[in-house]
């Protein structure tokens, strides 16, 4: 499929909408399930900002669960694309960069809710 094929495609925006909120909601539990699951396990001694402040820990805390819903996102992209189901692969496709995006400002956003 070229380019030009693709942004001919038709775009259902209300799913975009549905589907981006949906999993922004779930990326944001994922990263408080997961403080919470790391505050119950160490405690909030000086032993726990230690281990808080290993590399593969900030690496687990911070990108796991955009790991998880992309990975799910983008298993779902290839198997609609393998079906030539395009208008959904194309709704699922600007709903991962979206989530991209909102991920890498999230810090932003919870400064601005919080």
């Amino acid at each position: 499929m070229s380019v030009t094929e693709f942004l001919k495609l038709k775009t259902n925006y209300i799913r975009i909408g549905i589907r981006t909120i949906l999993f922004f909601g779930i990326l944001l539990l994922l990263v408080f399930i997961e403080i919470l699951a790391f505050f119950l396990i160490y405690g909030s001694g000086a032993t726990s900002s230690r281990i808080a402040e290993l590399w593969y820990v900030d690496l687990i805390l911070n990108y796991l669960p955009i790991l998880l819903v992309g990975g799910f996102l983008v298993y779902v992209i290839t198997k609609e694309y393998k079906k030539q189901e395009y208008v959904k692969f194309k709704t699922n496709l600007i709903t991962l960069l979206i989530l991209i995006f909102l991920f890498s400002i999230r810090n932003q956003l919870d400064q601005l809710i919080f």
